[in-house]
């Protein structure tokens, strides 16, 4: 029985309005629960990679498959409803800095409709999975930059995803901080939450045990490589 995937691309091509091409052809798969590194360089494509599944951008050509359903084919509301499911980290970190840790993820829950028991279980949730349990009451912009991160992780967290899309959240992390970052995001895939990440740090994949490969057969964690230009 094949793996089944949260994402799916396949022949993926994207060039600029000036006709740079920066995606060439890339193909690969984040299976269920899985955990895959999107690794590259400055301008090697990583971002528009993340914008064109969550349709952000279209592509040239090729096709992709986010929790089963044909991105390109979803109409705007669809693509809303579909985008509800999907957890996203940018790399401009979306917290708001004047008000405490449970104020920024009320604030998103209740502007999804929720309250009550199914909030707080919500909230909870998302505390415990990006480990902000006990610092609910601290200020967003006096955040240190692991917890920082973590809090716009709690946030793309609310409500429980299926998929987890994150851009580059190791940016200006050490490496001691990067590997406790791992730590929250190797959790959260073991909560049944298949992850996309990218990161400019050739060795970061390597040094927590992923194969140097898009992941093959049974495995369940791997890297795509981008290069700066033309990919692959």
């Amino acid at each position: 029985m094949p793996m089944q995937v949260a994402i799916q691309v396949s022949e993926l091509k994207f060039a600029t309005e000036d006709g740079v091409l920066i995606l060439d052809g890339i193909s690969f798969g984040v299976p269920r629960e899985g955990f895959v590194f999107v690794v590259g360089p400055p301008s090697s494509g990583k971002t528009v990679l993340v914008k064109l599944i969550l349709k952000e951008l279209r592509p040239a050509g090729g096709q992709i498959l986010l929790s089963g359903r044909n991105v390109l084919r979803l109409t705007e509301r669809k693509m809303l409803l579909l985008r509800r499911r999907v957890g996203y980290v940018p790399e401009d970190l979306p917290v708001l800095p004047d008000r405490t840790v449970r104020e920024n993820l009320l604030f998103k829950l209740r502007a999804l409709g929720y309250s009550g028991d199914e909030l707080e279980e919500e909230m909870s949730q998302a505390l415990e999975l990006s480990r902000l349990v006990g610092l609910e009451g601290e200020l967003a912009g006096d955040l240190p930059g692991l917890q920082l991160v973590r809090l716009a992780l709690a946030l793309a967290l609310c409500p429980k995803p299926t998929v987890l899309i994150a851009d580059d959240p190791f940016r200006d992390l050490g490496k001691t901080t990067s590997d406790s970052l791992m730590g929250v995001l190797s959790s959260i895939q073991n909560a049944g939450i298949s992850l996309l990440v990218t990161t400019r740090d050739e060795e970061l994949p390597i040094r927590h045990g992923f194969p140097d490969r898009p992941p093959w057969g049974e495995e369940r964690r791997g890297v795509v490589r981008l290069r700066q230009g033309v990919v692959p």
